[in-house]
């Protein structure tokens, strides 16, 4: 049976590396081998031809050949093909992809120079993909056929079946080589279906260091920048001007004020007047500021961040505004699901509902059933859509932000409160409970002691998770310093966006090193 593994073995790799140069798909006069393809935009191929002539090499010159020598060359070979089935289905810029819409049965539509072919899944199909598809399958069963309780399948026992898969010379083999493949494939299709690509990081570095730190200046920026830095007293002037006129005017009916052009002419008198007046000095000072901001506009980038002490100070008190939000959110949800979460446990509904009847029974699991759904629900739906909605109910401003942590941060702690309720150690009570006490004081002073720097650890980490959270609700509204961040990012005011998003991480940091020590006193 081993001599027959090996020389089995040998033949499906060596046919994979031949149906790897036969043709694949074919229509005169076009024919494409696995070797055609890997040549032409997927080299990734090349793992097919190279699993055949390991699977091989194992087979003829190991002495002890193990089911893995012959299963993971095998899984090589089907990721390989996955790969490319991938890319076949959800990639639009290679060479083979799918024909969309999809007009026949013609839909393999492959890029060949200036030539466009149209396959048909299987009139079109070559023997090389038939051989390689049939040596990879083969390499994937062969262990186990050639295992020695497949002898027993002959016999009238029907659970010999089950014995192959508990051998222990293969039925581990086969289980991990399960556990790996479907995990290695659901990340070869998930990786082409989301568009990951280390490639494209590195293509576009350029863009990122031009977003985070602004641009080189053109010359038509230099130019502008001078232009606003030289018009910068006349603009000035002119907006003084107009407040001039604008207070002027403003209590006296329009039938009684003086026509359009005598009033474009006074403003333009007013405000070469006003021009006239300014000092050097303060005509200096409006050209940087000028100069300043033109620069700001067009280099743009995140970095050197804004430092005006009174900008600062509105992030410093927007972001107050977005802890009380986490505060509020995480207190209540805190207030809510310590006792939702004696429902959800087993072992606390034990105590709650004692009675070993099927009505006590059903109870337990109805209630518990029913709380858990809850929790879910609760959870179901990210803190931002909620806030969506509040912000919809009720209107703009902290109290949605607060509602929408609540609630979702509510679903969070109930669950794993009771989970850690579950975990407890049952000795403990049972002491309690034999004395007489009830379930109340059971679960005061048994439960709870025991639960406690669990709920106090998990709650502060809903904190500093709450305040992050809360730093976005603003971007639907539901206050604090999100509603600024956001402000400023439709405004390009990326610098001032970095000053706020550095007040954060350092506030979280802050945050973080106070729970530490608020939790080393429970635990």
């Amino acid at each position: 049976m081993n001599k027959g593994l090996r020389f089995t073995t040998a033949g499906a790799g060596l046919m994979l590396i031949a149906g790897f140069v036969l043709p694949w798909l074919g229509k005169n006069p076009f024919q494409f081998s696995g070797l055609a393809f890997a040549g032409l935009g997927y080299p990734f191929l090349y793992a097919i031809p190279f699993a055949g002539g390991l699977s091989a090499f194992f087979a003829l010159r190991t002495s002890r050949l193990r089911p893995s020598h012959i299963l993971y060359p095998g899984l090589a070979g089907v990721l390989s093909l996955a790969l490319l089935g991938a890319l076949f289905v959800f990639s639009d810029t290679g060479s083979l992809r799918l024909d969309w819409p999809l007009s026949s049965m013609e839909f393999i539509r492959f890029e060949y120079k200036s030539n466009v072919i149209l396959f048909h899944p299987f009139k079109d199909m070559g023997v090389g993909a038939m051989l390689s598809t049939l040596a990879l399958l083969g390499l994937c069963v062969l262990p186990l056929v050639y295992t020695p309780s497949f002898e027993h399948i002959r016999e009238t026992d029907p659970e010999s079946y089950r014995q192959i898969i508990k051998d222990p010379r293969v039925g581990e083999e086969y289980r991990r080589f399960s556990l790996v493949g479907i995990s290695l494939a659901i990340l070869v299709v998930t990786y082409v279906w989301c568009g990951i690509s280390p490639y494209k990081l590195w293509e576009n570095r350029g863009n990122a260091k031009e977003y985070l730190f602004g641009r080189a200046m053109s010359e038509g920026d230099l130019a502008y920048i001078n232009d606003q830095a030289q018009r910068a007293p006349e603009i000035e002037a002119q907006g003084l001007a107009e407040e001039y006129m604008s207070n002027k005017y403003r209590g006296i009916p329009f039938s009684q004020q003086p026509s359009s052009q005598d009033k474009a002419r006074e403003r333009k008198e007013m405000a070469a007047k006003m021009l006239a007046g300014m000092d050097e000095k303060e005509k200096t000072r409006l050209s940087k500021e000028a100069r300043k901001s033109a620069i700001k506009e067009k280099k743009g980038g995140y970095f050197p961040p804004e430092t005006s002490p009174v900008k600062i100070k509105g992030y410093l008190v927007a972001l107050m505004e977005t802890v009380a939000i986490a505060v509020w959110g995480t207190m209540l949800a805190v207030i809510c699901a310590i006792p939702i979460s004696f429902f959800a446990a087993r072992n606390t509904l034990q105590l709650i509902f004692p009675s070993d009847d099927l009505k006590g029974q059903a109870t337990r699991q109805s209630i518990s059933f029913g709380v858990r759904r809850f929790l879910d629900s609760c959870r179901g739906f990210n803190e931002f859509v909620m806030a969506l909605i509040f912000v919809a109910v009720i209107g703009l401003g902290p109290y949605a932000g607060i509602l929408a942590l609540w609630i979702h941060t509510f679903g969070i702690l109930g669950k794993v409160f009771s989970e850690q309720i579950e975990a407890i150690e049952s000795g403990q009570v049972e002491a309690l409970t034999s004395t007489g006490a009830g379930s109340v004081q059971t679960i005061a002073f048994s439960v709870m002691p025991q639960v406690l720097p669990v709920f106090v650890s998990y709650t502060l980490l809903r904190f500093e998770s709450n305040v992050r959270s809360a730093a976005i609700l603003g971007f639907v509204g539901a206050g604090g310093i999100g509603f600024l961040i956001f402000d400023k990012l439709n405004g390009y005011l990326f610098r001032e966006v970095c000053t706020m998003m550095i007040i954060i991480i350092i506030t979280v940091g802050i945050i973080d090193h106070l729970c530490s020590r608020i939790r080393m006193r429970f635990i």
